[in-house]
């Protein structure tokens, strides 16, 4: 028979003392082996040590495919919305505390992840990225796709001049898988529908402050643009601002003295006035539109404040969603209301012989777009950057010289944005009404756009 013994009080402590003096004298080599594993494992260049001119350089490509291809505002705010995303979901593995955007904008998918055993370069992911949205979601015109493969070829060889080519290789394809992603979500936002919806539109008639076309044979623009998918909204209308100015033609009503008033100011324009209205005019196919202005002032504010990869991916995420979304919301109000422009109203009702500064476009009056997007625009662009004084030199940047337009200096984001909206009162398109609640519904929207699309942890 065997008997077993319980060990002693004394002996387990002995044990006890034993195995805690073996483990202090094996724990410097189990240390040692997690730091060897530790330096071994890749490490990425974080995107807060890159130069941000390989984002720069796509926008200002994009930017100069949206004049060349005269793509319409509203179009133009949704190409620069996916143009920073895009920028924005390829660097994001490389910032820290960084939170993708999937998951937050309307319908957006979740995004390729990186190997986390293998090294990156944040720069190279950007041209892969940026590479395969342009391709998707421009126009497939020669010029652009020679634009576009130009600019991957040569920061690709730029890159491989100072980042191991295998890294680099690997960095373009996880770039690729990205936008290939954004891609896909892109092409089921209702947009293509939309535009092709506008050929069989027919502006309605009949009452008296209803919107005419001011230039025959020429379509509405993108009439039905408010029912695009928005971006961080969770609705189109989620911000709407009522007309609250009853359409009258008696010579005492609110009607036509803001009528009046855009009459006057034309025809006493002064030059500082004239050239407000044409530095903010942004006409599509004349320039990269409002929305790309606003994208160029992204990029300035950029270099002037010296930002890396990182901060320069997260403001052209944040201004692009802005620019996409102002452009959705406003021309849902537009073509909900179909209020009559300045135009229609004083040649019918006050002088027949009157014409505007600046060419009427073709969309409805209210409320103004240049108010709508400046407005969400600067207010989200000052919660990054704040209160900032600074020179807008986009006209010179992509040489729009006919007319001269030199650049303007503004002592902060609201001053521009406020110049942008009066400089429609100026050119004779909107009634004060429209610019005013224009200024108000972009505030709504910034404040939206804020409260729900976050890039770091609350």
């Amino acid at each position: 028979m065997i008997f077993l013994t319980r060990p002693s009080a004394t002996g387990m402590r002995r044990r006890a003392l034993l195995i805690f003096v073996v483990m202090l004298l094996l724990f410097p080599l189990f240390t040692t082996a997690i730091s060897t594993a530790q330096a071994a494992r890749p490490r990425s260049v974080a995107a807060s040590e890159i130069d941000a001119t390989v984002a720069i350089e796509w926008i200002n490509v994009l930017y100069e495919r949206v004049e060349a291809e005269a793509v319409s505002a509203p179009g133009g705010g949704r190409l620069y919305a996916y143009g920073g995303i895009a920028v924005y979901e390829a660097v994001r593995p490389g910032i820290s505390g960084a939170l993708s955007l999937s998951g937050q904008l309307t319908n957006m998918p979740a995004m390729p992840t990186p190997d986390s055993t293998q090294e990156y370069d944040w720069a190279a992911s950007v041209t892969g990225t940026m590479a395969v949205v342009l391709t998707g979601i421009l126009p497939t015109t020669p010029d652009t796709t020679k634009a576009i493969t130009d600019l991957r070829t040569k920061q690709v060889a730029a890159r491989k001049e100072t980042v191991d080519a295998e890294i680099v290789d690997r960095s373009l394809a996880y770039g690729e898988s990205v936008g290939k992603q954004i891609v896909d979500w892109a092409n089921a936002d209702n947009a293509r529908e939309s535009h092709a919806k506008a050929k069989d539109y027919v502006v309605p008639a009949n009452i008296p402050s209803d919107w005419v076309v001011t230039t025959p044979g020429r379509p509405p623009v993108e009439p039905y643009w408010g029912s695009v998918r928005p971006f961080g909204l969770p609705s189109s209308d989620i911000c709407n601002v009522p007309l609250d100015m009853e359409f009258s033609t008696d010579p005492a009503s609110t009607f036509y003295a803001q009528a009046n008033e855009v009459k006057t100011v034309g025809e006493k324009l002064t030059d500082e006035q004239k050239a407000i209205a044409q530095f903010w005019v942004d006409t599509p196919g004349e320039t990269g539109t409002p929305a790309g202005h606003w994208v160029s002032i992204t990029a300035q504010l950029i270099k002037q404040t010296g930002r890396k990869l990182d901060k320069a991916a997260e403001a052209l995420a944040m201004v692009g969603i802005a620019v996409g979304d102002a452009f959705i919301a406003c021309w849902d109000l537009k073509y909900k209301i179909m209020l009559m422009r300045p135009e229609t109203f004083i040649q019918k009702y006050i002088r027949r012989s009157w014409r505007p500064y600046i060419q009427t476009p073709i969309f409805p009056e209210y409320v103004s777009g240049h108010s709508v997007v400046s407005e969400t625009a600067a207010q989200v662009l000052t919660s990054i950057f704040g209160t900032i004084a600074f020179k807008d030199s986009t006209h010179q940047i992509y040489n729009h010289n006919d007319p001269p337009r030199p650049p303007r200096s503004f002592t902060s984001l609201e001053a521009a944005a406020q110049e942008a909206a009066i400089s429609r009162l100026y050119g004779g398109i909107h009634f004060r009404v429209g610019i005013e609640n224009g200024l108000k519904q972009g505030r709504c929207l910034a404040a939206t756009i804020l409260s729900r699309v976050h890039l770091h942890a609350q």
